[in-house]
This record gives C-alpha cells, sequence and structure tokens, in this order.
C-alpha cells in the first residue's frame, strides 16, 4: 500500500481532447492532495495522448498507459491492476467533479470504517451551462447496508432515494475490489454488471449529500447512439449478473432484485434506442432483435411473473 497518496483517480480516455483538461482541472484542484492520478488512453487517435503527457511531466503524482481500443471498462482495470492506495474511484475523461467531492468522501469513510463506499450525487451537464439537471441528489448524510444500495440500484421498490449505476459518483475502498477480484466487463453497460457486484459485496454505504459528479451528454458518447451491440451487450451483462448469482449460490434470494435491475435498465435501452433513432422502420428492426435476444436469455413465465407489464407491453408494441 502506498503511504504517500491515499486515494487513485482513474481515468479511461479515448479522443476526449476537448475535454480532459477540465476533468484533469477538477482534480488537481481538488481540497485533498494526497491523490493519485492513472490515466489510461485507450488509442486515441486526436491530440489526447500530447495533453496527458504534458501534464505527467508537470505533475509527479499522475502516470498514465496506454492499450489499443479496448473500451473503458477494459481501460479501467488496467488502473485497478496499477492501484495501490488505500481508496480508489472512476472518473470519464469528458466528466469533472466537485471541488471537495474526494477530501468529503474520504474523511467520511475514514470515521466510518464499517462504511466500503461513498456516494455522491450527479448533475447531468450539456453544451449550454443552462440546462444542468440534478439528476441524483441526497440530502441528508445517511449509512445504509448492502441489501438497501442494492434495492436503490435496481429500483427493487419506489424510495425517494435511487442510486445510479455509473461508478465516477463513487468513493471505494480499494481493498473491497481487489480482494473480490470485481473487474469490468468488455461490454456496453460495463458500470451495470461492476455496481452489482460490489455493492453485493459491501458492507454498508454512505450517502453524501452537496458534492457532485458532473456528468457530461456529448452527442456523439456510446449512449447517444445505437446499434446492434447495445443489445447484445446488454444481454450479456445480465447473463453476467445471473452467472454470478448462480456460481454465488443465492440467485433466488435475489430474483426479485435481478428482474427489478433488469427492468430498469430495459427502460434506459429502449429510451436510448428511441431518442436516438426516429425512423419506425428501424426502430421495429431493433425491437425485432432485442425479442430474439430475449426469448433465447429468459423464460416467457418468468419475464410475465417479475416484470411491469407496461414494459412488456411497450416491448411487444401493444
Amino acid at each position: 500500500m502506498d503511504d504517500k497518496y491515499i486515494l487513485t483517480v482513474i481515468i479511461p480516455s479515448y479522443n476526449n481532447d476537448q475535454y480532459i483538461e477540465r476533468c484533469l482541472k477538477s482534480i488537481i484542484n481538488q481540497s485533498i492532495k494526497n491523490i493519485k492520478i492513472i490515466i489510461v488512453d485507450d488509442g486515441s487517435t486526436d491530440t489526447s495522448l500530447d495533453i496527458i503527457q504534458r501534464y505527467t511531466k508537470k505533475y509527479n503524482n499522475i502516470e498514465y498507459y496506454t492499450s489499443k481500443r479496448q473500451g473503458p471498462g477494459m481501460a479501467r482495470n488496467i488502473g485497478i491492476t496499477n492501484c495501490n492506495t488505500k481508496y480508489v474511484t472512476f472518473i470519464d475523461s469528458d466528466d469533472w467533479i466537485d471541488l471537495n467531492a474526494y477530501k468529503k468522501c474520504v474523511d467520511l469513510l475514514e470515521c466510518q470504517p464499517q462504511c466500503d463506499v461513498a456516494v455522491i450525487g450527479i448533475m447531468t451537464e450539456y453544451d449550454s451551462y443552462m440546462l444542468f439537471q440534478k439528476r441524483y441528489t441526497y440530502e441528508n448524510e445517511n449509512i445504509i447496508d448492502s441489501n438497501l444500495a442494492l434495492s436503490l440500484l435496481t429500483d427493487m421498490y419506489n424510495y425517494s432515494e435511487r442510486i445510479s449505476p455509473l461508478v465516477g459518483n463513487k468513493i471505494y475502498r480499494s481493498n473491497l475490489i481487489i480482494d473480490n477480484n470485481i473487474l469490468f466487463p468488455n461490454t456496453y453497460f460495463e458500470d451495470n454488471v461492476f455496481m452489482f457486484k460490489l455493492f453485493y459485496y459491501a458492507k454498508y454505504i454512505i450517502l453524501v449529500p452537496d458534492n457532485y459528479l458532473h456528468y457530461y451528454q456529448r452527442n456523439n458518447s456510446i449512449m447517444h447512439s445505437f446499434s446492434k451491440k447495445h443489445i447484445s451487450d446488454f444481454f450479456e451483462s445480465f447473463s453476467d449478473i445471473k452467472n454470478f448469482l448462480e456460481n454465488e449460490k443465492c440467485f433466488y434470494d435475489y430474483e426479485q432484485m435481478f428482474f427489478a435491475y433488469f427492468q430498469r435498465s430495459c427502460k434506459s435501452l429502449l429510451n436510448i434506442l428511441f431518442y436516438v433513432e426516429q425512423d419506425s422502420q428501424i426502430q421495429k428492426k431493433y425491437l425485432l432483435e432485442f425479442m430474439k435476444y430475449l426469448e433465447k436469455n429468459f423464460v416467457l413465465e418468468d419475464l410475465i411473473k417479475n416484470v411491469d407489464i407496461n414494459i412488456i407491453k411497450k416491448i411487444w408494441g401493444i
């Protein structure tokens, strides 16, 4: 364990030369200073690597690695492999974070050794500053157990507070990730898999008020496009979660939670489809593809029993 730094910030980067400096500045200027920054450039073809190298020369606490277009999940795994601090967090290179967020979270985790994760709110940002939205916010500091955290993540029940599957608005005890070998899959929706497994292993989670991850929405980002890979990776992600629970011999204990998470994520996937693709014929093509994977991966009776009938109607176009 590195005694010089207490927190590692892992940044996957791909062709983000317009935004990465904004991200880095928000981390370098944090009120807590003993931070190590690991940047993993995933085969950028713009000037991102030039910017990264300039920052590594200027700041001793920044190091970088390169990979060959494996995706953000694999890039984060490289960062995890090279992490040797007590705490770790992730942030995408086009996002930024409030300047007191990391200190607040680390201080709380230091004072609450039973807690494995600190969660802050999320503010969705657009090109116009006036369009920002507070998507997740916590008014009070609150410690919850693993089961409730999974309920808030999966939308198991209608609580007033929810937890996003995004990994960038959370600070983690590194040993929770390393000891349980929690890594990111090489798929879209890799956050969904990572967060479910992590909350399964965590003991307690602390919700932190008044600090935000600023989640920037680019028109050309992964979640502003749509392809067959979105569908195949979506089902692969939930197959991963189901296999994980079966290996833990507890799938039936978590069956309702699993389907609640599927339902929440299904809504998100379909919203992306209908937002990105306006042509009804293209929508139908993707819905047919979705149906093929649905029939291949699920028993119809299980879906009817566990999924909101309105979601099923939307899938079938009723």
